[in-house]
């Protein structure tokens, strides 16, 4: 049993990374090529200060020229329409949007809140790569919402080790609901195995906050190569349904935990 039937519309979900290289990126475009897998209109935006890699990691259908900026530009002069969005926007083969940030000038609040207001008028549900920085200025208009977070840690002892200055610093900016609706993913990038025991970060962090999830190696994300949805692993796949699972149920107001799925 699961909460979800489909993605609720205009959904927001906050990814950040505990550190650099912790797979932020790759999980932002996992999460929301897997809701429009399940027919939602959805974006994830390069929500790093001066532009990230998202688009080029991720566009294995259309690779815009353009960026947020852009849609931002219009966005103040009123209404975006659909084929301008559409043109701004890069694109995956299970037809998720992709807004990239061209880093021509660094983002701000005021921004952020024109970028929001578009994608909320257009009915679209969002998931912003935060990179690994959640106190910047110019994020306060995402994080004014109950916002599900989840934030991605390699599986690493040196990782982990890092991982309590970012739960601090959610605590910090966002207080004790923050970190409730806080999941902790654990990406593990060896293909030896998992070298870190992810039950002893559970039993560390029981209580602090939602829960901790896993999302296993995968050869397709190891290669370098522009991800396709449709070439990860039937285990990746199903980490990010869960993902999904958990991300909805928080939008929702729901803090019981998400019955992990039944086997076959």
């Amino acid at each position: 049993m699961t909460y979800r039937t489909s993605w609720n519309t205009t959904s927001s979900t906050l990814i950040l990374g505990a550190c650099g290289g912790a797979g932020a990126t790759t999980t932002a475009l996992g999460l929301a090529n897997t809701a429009a897998v399940h027919g939602t209109a959805v974006v994830a935006v390069d929500a790093t200060p001066a532009g990230g890699d998202i688009a080029e990691r991720g566009a294995d259908a259309v690779l815009s020229g353009s960026g947020l900026e852009h849609v931002v530009t219009v966005a103040a002069s009123g209404a975006v329409p659909d084929d301008v969005f559409d043109a701004y926007c890069s694109r995956t083969t299970v037809d998720a949007r992709i807004l990239n940030r061209l880093g021509t000038q660094t983002a701000t609040d005021s921004e952020m809140s024109l970028l929001a207001e578009a994608l909320h008028a257009r009915g679209a549900s969002s998931v912003y790569d935060l990179g690994h920085r959640l106190r910047a200025s110019y994020l306060s208009p995402l994080l004014a919402a109950p916002t599900p977070i989840i934030l991605v840690v390699p599986c690493r002892a040196d990782a982990f080790n890092r991982l309590r200055a970012a739960l601090q610093s959610i605590g910090d900016t966002l207080g004790e609901p923050g970190l409730s609706r806080t999941v902790v993913t654990v990406s593990n990038q060896d293909n030896t195995g998992w070298q870190v025991d992810v039950d002893l970060l559970r039993d560390y962090l029981g209580g602090q906050v939602w829960g901790v999830e896993t999302i296993p190696y995968d050869e397709h994300l190891g290669m370098g190569v522009v991800i396709s949805h449709d070439h990860l692993a039937a285990d990746t796949r199903a980490a990010y349904e869960r993902l999904l699972d958990i991300t909805s149920a928080l939008a929702d107001g729901r803090r019981e935990p998400v019955p992990a799925p039944v086997s076959e």
